[in-house]
């Protein structure tokens, strides 16, 4: 056995320790880990002996072995790009819920619940200045600018 078989067999392997050690921080399900174990053990065994993938893909039609790691892999690829999609969409929208009930929860507690203000509406009671009439120009006198005298000042 060539040592880069070796190499690649404990790689192999010291990833799947690895993953299984630290469930907690992975976070693996059940079908995840399933399909490590097989994904793995189908690794470890076309590391072995090359020929069996080349037997596998004769069977299934594929030309070469490595073509059909190579499908295998994109296969694998596109089902963990889905899976981590819906994963962030749900994370993103339980940010968003959580982001709404913080904003929520503060405006409740500055201004109180809707309908049940306690914050005191000063400006919207207080009396409003009543705008003087126009008795001229801008500088007071009664003429207008030319002269004219307004309603306001004849009278």
């Amino acid at each position: 056995m060539q040592w880069i078989k070796i190499v690649l067999i404990f790689s192999f392997l010291g990833v799947l320790v690895t993953v299984f050690r630290h469930r907690r921080r992975v976070e693996l399900r059940a079908g995840s880990r399933i399909a490590a174990l097989v994904l793995s053990a189908i690794a470890v065994v076309s590391i072995a002996d090359p020929d069996i993938p080349q037997a596998v893909a004769e069977e299934l039609g594929v030309g070469r072995g490595t073509d059909l790691i190579l499908y295998m892999l994109v296969v694998v690829f596109v089902l963990t790009s889905l899976g981590l999609y819906f994963r962030l969409r749900e994370a993103d929208r339980r940010l968003f819920d959580l982001a709404r009930a913080v904003a929520i929860n503060q405006a409740v507690q500055a201004e109180g619940a809707p309908g049940h203000s306690t914050v005191r509406a000063v400006a919207a009671t207080a009396p409003q200045p009543v705008p003087e009439a126009s008795t001229g120009d801008a500088d007071g006198d009664p003429a207008g600018p030319k002269g004219e005298t307004t309603p306001a000042a004849g009278a």
